[in-house]
């Protein structure tokens, strides 16, 4: 995701916000606390008993879905350390979550490879080999500084939280169960996405110009199981979106426009003009969305043909 911002002046997190850093993070841990859960929890186990009642397999819809997700938070280990790496000079509370965020993220990819497993469902040698390769690949970013780290998770969170409501809706039907467990990790992604957009936000309201670098990060936004990562992201984007599973449309209305809105984009006073060109890039950016998402509205193949589109891509 590269790109031509290259202000030290908007790179680093402000350190006049640790209070509200520590606020933010105290906020969470009470919300997590009360939610507290366990992946077992989720986990079909009365499908092992003998006298089980055989339900029909996954869809392959539902199947593609949940795999994608699971590709997507094995490689948690990678994202970790990119994290790590990047925010290792930011204020305490910021270093903190990230470590409770890990610790949390840490029970999404057990349940749904177990949930798989316990239901026989998909090709288990063959998502072997996919995470596999998945994690080898690792993970790399080009984020200029702790500040794009934060715009970058804020949104990648409200693209995974749409991403496992669109997926529970897909099974719902079929397998209700595992629609509950798809949900359960979308209010965990709910929680991380709220601070890393408060702690955004904050900076906004201090200083209206860091909607500069929060412009760079969001015009080349890319999902982590991009292209770069996963070799089939491609084909199973196009997939996904031609049977109603997390279209253009639902990264409009549910990650970028719920974001613009919160941020206020649209209403802060900007005094500098190279601030005020980033705003108009990004108005020309959502009303490419809004264009795209309306034509993929239509046929199959319209939808398979949205590559060039802007919003979570490679």
């Amino acid at each position: 995701m590269p790109h031509q911002f290259d202000d030290d002046r908007y790179r680093d997190l402000h350190p006049s916000l640790e209070g509200q850093f520590a606020s933010l993070l105290a906020r969470h841990l009470e919300a997590a606390g009360k939610t507290e859960w366990s992946y077992h929890q989720y986990l079909p186990f009365a499908a092992l008993r003998g006298d089980a009642i055989e339900r029909p397999p996954l869809s392959a819809t539902a199947y593609l879905a949940v795999e994608t997700a699971l590709l997507t938070e094995v490689n948690l280990p990678w994202y970790t350390a990119g994290l790590s790496r990047g925010l290792e000079s930011c204020p305490g509370p910021i270093q903190e979550f990230v470590r409770v965020w890990t610790s949390e993220e840490d029970r999404h990819a057990t349940l749904l490879e177990s949930y798989l497993l316990l239901t026989d469902s998909g090709d288990h040698g063959a998502r072997a080999r996919s995470r596999k390769a998945m994690i080898a690949a690792g993970w790399s970013h080009t984020l200029a500084g702790p500040f794009e780290g934060m715009v970058y998770t804020a949104i990648q969170e409200a693209a995974t939280r749409t991403f496992y409501l669109c997926a529970a809706r897909a099974c719902g039907e079929e397998q209700p169960a595992l629609a509950a467990a798809l949900r359960r990790i979308a209010k965990d992604e709910t929680l991380h996405m709220a601070f890393y957009r408060d702690v955004v936000k904050a900076h906004l309201d201090l200083d209206p110009d860091y909607l500069r670098p929060l412009a760079a990060v969001m015009l080349r936004f890319e999902m982590p199981w991009s292209a770069s990562v996963l070799r089939d992201f491609e084909e199973r984007r196009a997939l996904l979106a031609a049977r109603g599973v997390f279209r253009l449309s639902d990264y409009l209305d549910e990650v970028v426009q719920p974001l613009w809105s919160y941020w206020g984009l649209d209403g802060r006073t900007l005094h500098q003009e190279e601030t005020q060109r980033a705003l108009v890039q990004l108005r020309r950016y959502r009303a490419a969305l809004r264009k795209f998402a309306r034509s993929e509205a239509g046929p199959a193949d319209d939808a398979t043909s949205s590559g060039d589109a802007p919003g979570p891509v490679a």
